[in-house]
């Protein structure tokens, strides 16, 4: 659900940044009906901003959250926040990493696979 300041974590592996963003495509009928990305169907999700959504698919699975977290907005901030709610090592490796700032997924699906890739719901957190 939107909300003003908090970020929502995904992390998932997929076998290429292609495949990234053919999930995170949205489209439109031909009467202008929006029609949500493959991820957000996944995950119960009916919209949210996509000028606030960041993603990246990395060449090399990594189970380090401050790495796989580098370079996105607020990283600063967010990291640290991350790091106390999943670790600073996470469980397993991952090359595909969705952020959606001003939204706080609270739906109840965590793990989806959507044709041959894995996501997972991490958290949502407050970042400013």
């Amino acid at each position: 659900m939107q909300k003003e300041g908090f970020v929502s974590f995904w992390v998932g592996n997929i076998n290429s940044s292609e495949e990234l963003d053919n999930l995170l495509e949205i489209s439109y009928t031909e009467d202008g009906d929006f029609i949500p990305s493959m991820f957000a169907q996944s995950f119960g999700i009916d919209r949210y901003d996509d000028a606030v959504r960041e993603a990246d698919f990395y060449d090399e699975a990594d189970n380090s959250l401050s790495r796989l977290l580098e370079g996105f907005s607020y990283d600063d901030d967010i990291i640290p926040k991350f790091s106390s709610l999943c670790g600073a090592q996470l469980p397993r490796q991952y090359n595909v990493v969705i952020l959606l700032y001003n939204f706080k997924y609270e739906g109840i699906k965590k793990k989806t696979t959507i044709n041959y890739s894995n996501l997972e719901f991490l958290g949502a957190i407050e970042y400013l």
